[in-house]
C-alpha cells in the first residue's frame, strides 16, 4: 500500500562537483512524468523515464536533476571565433566607421560560447542512475509511510461500516417478520375497499403477502455487503489496498447500500444506510491518495 504523495531529495558527491536529485509526487489518475535535466544529460532521459515507470504506476511526478560545480559542464568562450571577429573588426572598422567591438556585441553572436563536452552523459551515466535508484528507494519508503498514516482512518471507517451492518442485519430480521402480516393487512384493506372481501381464498392472500414481503427482503444484499467488508479488511491487513481497486470496491458497496435503501421500510434502517454512505465517502476520499 503506497501513497501517490511523497517527496525525496538526495545529494551525491562526484569526482568534481556534486549531484542533486529531488522527486516530488502528487495524486493523478495516470502516470505523468515531468523531468528537469541539464542539457548535457539529455541522452539519459529514456533510461531515467524507464526507471521512474518501474517504481510508479500512477501519480504526477516531478523529477529534478542538477549537476553543481562540475567544470566539465561549464560553457567555454569561443576564443578562435573571438580572435577572428576582433581582427576583422579592427581591419574594417576605420573605413566602415564602426564603433569599437564590445563584449555585448560579441556575446550576441551564435557560437560565442562553446557547449560542454559531448561525452558528459556517457561519463556520468553510472553515477546518475545509481543516485536515481537510491532516490527512488527513499521516495518509495516515504510513500509507504504516508500510506500508513491513512491506515487508522481506514480501520476506523471499516469498524463503523461493520457496526452499521450489524444494525441493518438486526433491522432486516425484524422487517422480514413484520412485512408478511403488514402486506396481508394491506391486501385485505384493498379487497375491502374494492368490495371484494371473501372473493379470494385466505391462503391466496397470505401467499401474495409473502411474495411481496420477499421482494423487500434485504438480507441477501447484506450478505454481499458483509463479504465486501471482509475483503476490504483482508486487503488492509495485508497492506495491499490500491486506489483504483478501492474505488471499484466503493462502487460495489454503494450499489448494495442503494438497494437496501430502496427496500427498507424501517426508519432505523434508513438512517443506517445514510450513515454508511457517509462513511463510504470518507473511504473514497482517502483512497484517492493511494496508488
Amino acid at each position: 500500500m503506497k501513497s501517490m504523495t511523497a517527496y525525496a531529495e538526495l545529494v551525491r558527491p562526484l569526482e568534481q562537483g556534486q549531484l542533486r536529485l529531488s522527486l516530488r509526487s502528487v495524486n493523478s489518475k495516470s502516470l505523468d512524468l515531468n523531468l528537469r535535466l541539464p542539457p548535457a544529460i539529455f541522452p539519459l532521459e529514456t533510461a531515467i523515464r524507464a526507471a521512474l515507470r518501474q517504481s510508479a504506476g500512477r501519480g504526477k511526478l516531478d523529477l529534478s536533476i542538477e549537476i553543481q560545480d562540475e567544470p566539465g559542464l561549464e560553457a567555454h568562450l569561443n576564443r578562435p571565433l573571438l580572435r577572428s571577429i576582433a581582427k576583422t573588426w579592427q581591419e574594417d572598422a576605420e573605413w566602415l566607421h564602426l564603433p569599437p567591438l564590445t563584449p555585448e556585441a560579441f556575446f550576441r553572436l551564435p557560437g560565442a560560447w562553446l557547449p560542454p563536452a559531448s561525452d558528459q552523459a556517457a561519463r556520468m551515466e553510472g553515477s546518475i542512475l545509481s543516485a536515481l535508484k537510491d532516490l527512488l528507494q527513499a521516495w518509495n519508503e516515504g510513500r509507504a509511510k504516508e500510506a500508513d498514516r491513512l491506515r487508522p482512518a481506514f480501520e476506523s471507517n471499516l469498524a463503523e461500516l461493520r457496526r452499521l451492518l450489524a444494525v441493518l442485519q438486526a433491522e432486516a430480521e425484524t422487517q422480514a417478520m413484520e412485512l408478511p402480516e403488514l402486506y396481508r393487512q394491506r391486501l385485505a384493506q384493498v379487497l375491502k375497499d374494492a368490495q371484494l372481501t371473501g372473493q379470494l381464498p385466505a391462503e391466496r392472500v397470505v401467499a401474495e403477502a409473502g411474495a411481496l414481503a420477499e421482494r423487500q427482503d434485504v438480507r441477501e444484499e447484506l450478505v454481499r455487503l458483509s463479504a465486501h467488508l471482509d475483503d476490504f479488511g483482508e486487503r488492509l491487513a495485508k497492506s495491499s489496498l490500491e486506489g483504483k481497486a478501492v474505488d471499484i470496491w466503493c462502487q460495489e458497496v454503494l450499489r448494495e447500500l442503494n438497494t437496501c435503501g430502496s427496500k427498507c421500510k424501517r426508519l432505523a434502517m434508513t438512517r443506517a444506510v445514510m450513515e454508511a454512505k457517509g462513511t463510504l465517502d470518507q473511504i473514497r476520499e482517502q483512497a484517492v491518495n493511494l496508488e
